[in-house]
């Protein structure tokens, strides 16, 4: 597939278009004149999820339409609204705004029923391939967007030293791996959904890698926010120790007279309520020894009644019977009653003097609890005072207190902190032991193990031979041996990584990486987008980093490299964006387009200047 235009438009909006042929295509300027725009733009309407970062210039428009050619011969034109959404597919190469019937909607989103991805990745022939996404052998479907990156290289990664495979990701890592493995070699993982790898002894020894790489990984991310290493930690640890206990020791003695404080409160309080339990006690007995009393008084009232009445019925004639009111010629005392009224004189007499006996034990004991209830009543008026006195010398101990106390679990808290980030050391130290155990050098990783059985040393060989070609087109300096780095998915020159590399060599080896793999992939009909664009490819002519950027500066590297691209055949597509002059011949063609930065001058960048 290879692109013609990218065109941006609005209800009321003269359109922003930039045409793009087969070969090379370059679009220069300064900074901020709409160059990575145009990269991002491209990105989101094959599928990105996030639009280009809003810019002032975008204001008046609203969609956006990326006319492409497919390898067979077809040519769409895809629109979308720079809001987001579904994007429709409209037969033909068209920059006309379409209506709501026209062309058909697909979604960005892989997974979805009708999707661009699928549409895509047919054209490629990769449709239903399967990536491994776990040494163990587990996978799932390619997706467009995992080879998309191949064609679309924005600034920020092709000056980065991570490796142009990879995304920098650590758990995207062997999923990337599987389809760099893929576009080279046109063979995928599917093999593994009908019969997972064996448990020999590679296979088995980079399935447990991948777990160990997994748990010190995320180790580590945790290590990470200490700041400290292992020796610090704990030396830290040490300190905190001795600094927490002094702090006890200050905490001991500031509380020792808040304790002995709270202490006689709690007592004087307990000696307080206890009073007043015993008064409300005496309270309850005097209230019933009262009614006792009331009770005594009407009994000896009573029984005195009684004794009168006997006297007096002694005095009568006799003729009837006091008791029962008998005459006496009916009286029969042996059957009813003697009519002894002495008797009934005497007991009553008696029950008088008991009754007088018990009103005075009762008054000894109302005269006992009465003066015991003043003695209590009068301890704890006297108890009140000291209680208040002991609450407002507690009051005035609280902020010590508090203070020794708050800075104690202060210590606690910062030695919890250093405990568990020393902890997540150990625990580290331990399953990088367990590592060393298996026998492998640092720097493998499980994919590395995977990528040594799956990627084949020729082919890797095969294509560093093209990359090497690539920068000797350029005549990149020492460019005489390219080699292949597995524990990197990166590619080395003379021996030296890509990443040692200043920024500038790192973006021109990345440059050359991808202009080789487009190359390779197409030459041998494997599943590359068809296209590359580049973004800030010679940075090291605007922006030197170290020894190397400047050596290249001083050479005529970038001309030699516009010629070579220049050259390229019109089955491959490449599209340079920059900030670099170009030479001469280049400037005169209509390949080119120059972004002046100046509303007044040429084009001032991809949207047209405010009249």
């Amino acid at each position: 597939m290879q692109l013609r235009f990218l065109h941006v438009s609005g209800p009321q909006a003269e359109p922003a278009t930039v045409d793009f042929v087969a070969g090379l295509n370059v679009i220069n300027g300064p900074s901020n004149t709409g160059k990575s725009y145009i990269l991002a733009l491209i990105n989101f309407m094959l599928g990105a999820q996030d639009a280009p970062e809003t810019i002032a210039e975008q204001a008046l428009y609203d969609l956006a339409h990326l006319g492409v050619v497919f390898d067979d011969g077809s040519e769409k034109t895809l629109v979308r609204a720079l809001a987001g959404g579904d994007i429709r597919i409209i037969d033909g190469l068209t920059k006309e705004r379409p209506d709501q019937k026209q062309g058909i909607a697909v979604s960005g989103r892989h997974s979805a029923k009708a999707s661009l991805s699928a549409i895509l990745l047919e054209q490629l022939g990769a449709f239903g391939a399967r990536m491994r996404t776990k040494a163990k052998g587990e996978t799932r479907d390619i997706r467009y967007s995992d080879i998309r990156h191949y064609a679309l290289v924005n600034e920020t990664k092709i000056q980065d030293r991570t490796s142009p495979v990879l995304s920098g990701q650590y758990q995207f890592k062997p999923v990337e791996s599987s389809v760099f493995k893929y576009v080279l070699t046109g063979v995928d993982d599917s093999a593994l959904d009908i019969a997972k790898p064996d448990e020999s002894l590679p296979t088995r020894r980079a399935a447990q890698l991948e777990l160990l790489d997994e748990q010190i990984r995320d180790l580590e991310a945790e290590i990470a926010n200490s700041d400290h290493d292992q020796e610090e930690l704990e030396k830290l640890e040490s300190n905190l120790e001795l600094e927490l206990a002094q702090t006890f020791e200050v905490q001991e003695a500031a509380e020792s007279e808040y304790r002995d404080l709270t202490s006689n409160r709690r007592r004087l309080r307990r000696d307080y309520e206890n009073a007043q339990d015993r008064i409300a006690e005496i309270d309850t007995l005097l209230a019933r020894f009262s009614l006792l009393e009331q009770h005594y008084q009407s009994d000896h009232k009573r029984l005195e009644a009684i004794v009168e009445a006997g006297i007096l019925f002694a005095l009568e004639d006799g003729k009837t019977c006091p008791i029962c009111g008998a005459d006496s010629k009916h009286h029969r005392p042996a059957l009813a009653c003697d009519g002894n009224t002495d008797e009934i004189v005497i007991a009553a007499r008696a029950e008088i003097a008991e009754l007088q006996r018990r009103a005075s034990e009762l008054k000894t004991t109302v005269d006992s609890l009465v003066e015991e209830r003043g003695e209590l009543a009068e301890n704890a008026r006297e108890l009140l005072p000291r209680i208040q006195s002991l609450q407002a010398d507690i009051l005035r101990e609280v902020p010590s207190v508090q203070t020794v106390r708050s800075q104690t679990t202060k210590v606690i808290e910062r030695r919890l902190v250093v405990q568990k980030s020393l902890d997540l050391v150990r625990r580290r130290e331990k399953l990088m032991s367990q590592r060393a155990e298996l026998g492998v050098v640092p720097g493998y990783d499980s994919t590395t193990m995977v990528a040594e059985q799956s990627l084949n040393g020729v082919i890797l060989d095969a294509f560093c031979r093209i990359v090497e070609a690539e920068l000797k087109s350029w005549d990149f300096p020492d460019a005489q041996r390219i080699s292949f780095e597995l524990p990197r998915m990166d590619i080395a020159i003379s021996g030296k990584s890509r990443r040692a590399n200043g920024k500038g060599v790192r973006a021109l080896l990345h440059g050359a990486f991808s202009i080789g793999l487009m190359k390779y992939c197409r030459d041998l009909k494997r599943a590359h987008p068809g296209f590359l664009v580049l973004d800030s490819v010679f940075v090291t002519y605007k922006d030197p980093d170290g020894l190397e950027d400047e050596a290249i500066k001083n050479t005529q590297l970038k001309d030699r490299a516009f010629a070579a691209f220049a050259d390229l055949p019109a089955q491959y597509q490449l599209i340079i964006l920059d900030n670099v002059d170009v030479p001469e011949w280049l400037a005169l063609q209509d390949r080119y387009v120059h972004f002046t930065g100046q509303p007044t001058q040429g084009r001032a960048g991809f949207f047209p200047k405010k009249p």
